[in-house]
């Protein structure tokens, strides 16, 4: 009998082990806490026949525990219970790190359950009491009874692997929230970092060195940074000087090309060390400049470059104050602005605005001068300031120069499209300012004050339209360079000086009338606003009746400023069908009278073309030889071998206002042909014959259809 009993606890034993062994190997697999705990509760009360349970984990920040895992168990009847550490079977198993047998009926936290026995082990990490497993009422075939002693070691067995695993999921869990807090705050890093092991392979990088790198993570993390930079061998040199000496080598200003994008950079790589002071790579950081770069340019937009460059550079610069200095003042002002704007529509005034300054600014910046501020329709810029250069004020007068001279080509195009010009004066003055920030802590202005400037402004006041007027003291200044030409105007009264002031008119190239660059201008007006439903009176009838001018003109003998005037009649001829088709002659003579005049083109040849003009108005009506050639030159196609198509084109524009059939279009053209003469001697030897060719066609059709219709 006793043997057969210690064979058969030797069984019981070696299930135990086997028991003990699968649920170490199962609770070695879980990787989240709330998980593992519900698999030890349910793998204790399977093992231990309990027909309930419970774990409870002790909170992080009291002596406080809670329930974390639960098992046909009511849970809701525990509500309002407080788990103390100090209290009840807690301040014994925390004392003996033993499990422990517990009457349910007398325990002040168990007692709600309505259970009778109760088991509990303790979940310890480095003897610290961390949680327990509870487990109720051993099933059995007999009843509900009481656990046993081989079940208190088999829960304490389980309680210790799973304590085990607790603590190494927790330390899983702390290692991962440590990486992803250090993740987080390397991708929210706004400086690129990325790091190589030993083989110089790239094993980490944040979002903004893959954004200035251009290209994405997975492309970098496992390659070389030899092959990510191949095109930038700077910064390799760089990275193999660090790994090689150890130090920190650092770089300013570096362009970094790669995947087809520039970016300037500032660069340093370091040795990565680890906690036994061994070089296990190397950590490498970008600044990003271009930020920097559209800071200085966007700041660039309201001060001058010099301004924005210097404030970069010095500090000071930003603190109220100021110093005399030398310096050259241009005032520039749009005359009739007030009263122009008040024609147009708020949109058009600030467009007209921003394309004149765009046009002012940029010359302003050119010659180094600083842009102080806009006034209105005005803009004061200063030389000297904060930068004195030798060349000032010779720079202050090429702006105003170069100003007047593009205005010119501005308001061609403005012209052009029907755009009021714009004109504007302009004062300069030269001598001792105050500069610097003036304004309060929260505002401040860099700009210059003092009876120079106000002189500069009251010259700009005085001056014309068109008119550059400079003080004598900038005269004497730059009268030694050849290029500059001046009139010397009668001495001015100016408010706030006793003694008139002697002025200066500067000079400049006022270039005469372009033939070539007006075509172009009417050319490309033409293209853009002529509609395109006049498939006849079109831009390719327009250009043929262009070449046939100077075709017919020279074989007429006509000198070369005349043909120039004809090309532009012939250009400006069919203007007036982008406004009224029906008037287009007229239409296209108020036009061309506006925009010749507004081109300083003399009054009497602007007579002569609109002559010209009117002259191919049906009936045609040439009262010299000039308007006989576009007269001809309009109606060239009547004697060619394209007539078909051409007039095929006129129909299409015709059946645009009124329904028009095949005998009645043969009818129109027969009227028109035979009442039409060509009047230089060119195009009746050239055009004559083939002309009567095509009337006698077209007369032979219309007979036919006559005829035709009289026989039905």
């Amino acid at each position: 009998m006793s043997k057969q009993f210690n064979v058969n606890e030797l069984q019981l034993k070696y299930l135990e082990l086997e028991t003990l062994l699968d649920i170490t190997n199962e609770l070695s697999s879980f990787e989240n806490v709330t998980v593992l705990l519900q698999e030890i509760l349910v793998k204790s009360c399977a093992v231990l026949n309990a027909s309930s349970g419970m774990i409870l984990m002790q909170n992080e920040n009291s002596d406080l525990f809670q329930i974390e895992a639960e098992f046909n168990i009511e849970v809701a009847a525990l509500k309002g219970i407080i788990f103390n550490k100090k209290r009840g079977f807690f301040n014994e198993v925390s004392q003996n790190k033993k499990a422990i047998h517990v009457e349910i009926a007398s325990d002040p936290f168990l007692s709600k359950t309505n259970c009778l026995h109760g088991l509990i082990a303790p979940l310890i990490d480095k003897k610290d009491l961390v949680g327990v497993i509870i487990l109720f009422d051993k099933e059995s075939r007999t009843g509900i009874s009481g656990f046993d002693a081989s079940d208190t070691n088999m829960l304490s067995a389980i309680a210790t692997q799973a304590g085990v695993a607790y603590n190494n999921i927790r330390l899983i869990e702390s290692i991962k929230e440590a990486k992803t807090f250090n993740d987080n705050v390397m991708q929210s890093i706004v400086t690129g970092v990325f790091t190589t092991n030993l083989m110089g392979e790239i094993n980490h990088v944040n979002r903004a060195a893959a954004a200035i790198i251009n290209l994405d993570r997975t492309t970098i993390i496992g390659n070389h940074y030899d092959y990510i930079f191949e095109s930038n061998d700077l910064i390799n040199d760089l990275i193999s000087k660090c790994e090689a000496e150890l130090t920190t080598v650092t770089e300013t200003q570096v362009l970094l090309k790669c995947n087809n994008k520039s970016t300037a950079i500032n660069i340093s790589a370091s040795p990565l060390i680890n906690d036994l002071n061994e070089q296990i790579g190397t950590v490498i950081a970008m600044e990003d400049l271009s930020n920097l770069d559209k800071l200085k340019s966007t700041f660039k937009k309201y001060v001058s470059k010099q301004i924005v460059d210097q404030i970069l550079e010095n500090d000071e610069m930003l603190s109220l104050g100021g110093q005399e200095q030398e310096a050259t003042i241009l005032f520039s002002d749009i005359r009739g602005f007030t009263s122009m704007s008040e024609t147009m529509h708020p949109n058009e005034v600030v467009e007209t605005l921003n394309e004149y300054f765009n046009l002012m600014i940029e010359i302003i910046f050119k010659y180094n001068g600083t842009l102080d501020k806009i006034i209105g329709d005005a803009l004061m810029v200063i030389y000297g300031v904060p930068n004195a250069t030798e060349n000032d004020t010779e720079n202050a007068v090429h702006t105003a120069i170069e100003m007047q001279e593009k205005l010119i080509e501005f308001n061609q195009q403005r012209i052009m499209h029907s755009k009021c010009p714009i004109k504007i004066g302009i004062g300069i003055n030269r001598g001792r300012v105050i500069s610097g920030n003036i304004g309060s802590r929260q505002q401040m202005n860099f700009t210059v004050i003092g009876d120079a400037v106000n002189l500069a402004s009251r010259l700009c006041s005085a001056a014309k339209s068109d008119e550059i007027i400079v003080a004598d003291t900038v005269w004497k200044h730059v009268k030694h360079d050849k290029k500059f030409k001046a009139l010397k105007l009668n001495p001015i009264k100016v408010k706030g000086k006793e003694k008139p002031i002697q002025i200066m008119q500067v000079q400049y190239y006022r270039p005469k009338f372009n033939y070539q660059a007006a075509y172009t201008m009417i050319e490309q007006f033409l293209t853009q606003y002529l509609p395109k439903s006049y498939v006849y009176h079109s831009i390719t009838h327009i250009k043929d009746v262009v070449d046939q001018v100077e075709r017919i003109a020279k074989n007429e003998k006509v000198k070369k400023s005349d043909i120039d005037d004809l090309k532009l009649a012939a250009w400006l001829h069919d203007i007036g069908y982008i406004w009224e088709p029906k008037r287009h002659e007229d239409r296209g003579v108020e036009y061309a009278s506006s925009f010749l005049k507004s081109l300083e083109f003399p009054t009497q040849k602007i007579q002569k073309i609109n002559g010209m003009i009117l002259a191919t108005k049906i009936p045609q009506t040439p009262k010299n030889l000039l308007e006989q050639i576009i007269c001809d030159a309009d109606l060239d196609y009547l004697g060619r071998p394209d007539y078909a198509e051409n007039s095929q084109l006129l129909l299409q524009e015709l059946l645009l206002t009124k329904k028009i059939n095949k005998t009645e279009w043969l009818r129109i053209q027969d009227s028109f042909l035979t009442k039409h003469v060509y009047f230089t001697k060119t195009s009746k030897s050239k055009r004559n014959k083939l002309k009567s060719i095509v009337l006698e066609s077209i007369k032979s059709q219309l007979k036919i259809k006559t005829n035709g219709r009289s026989r039905a």
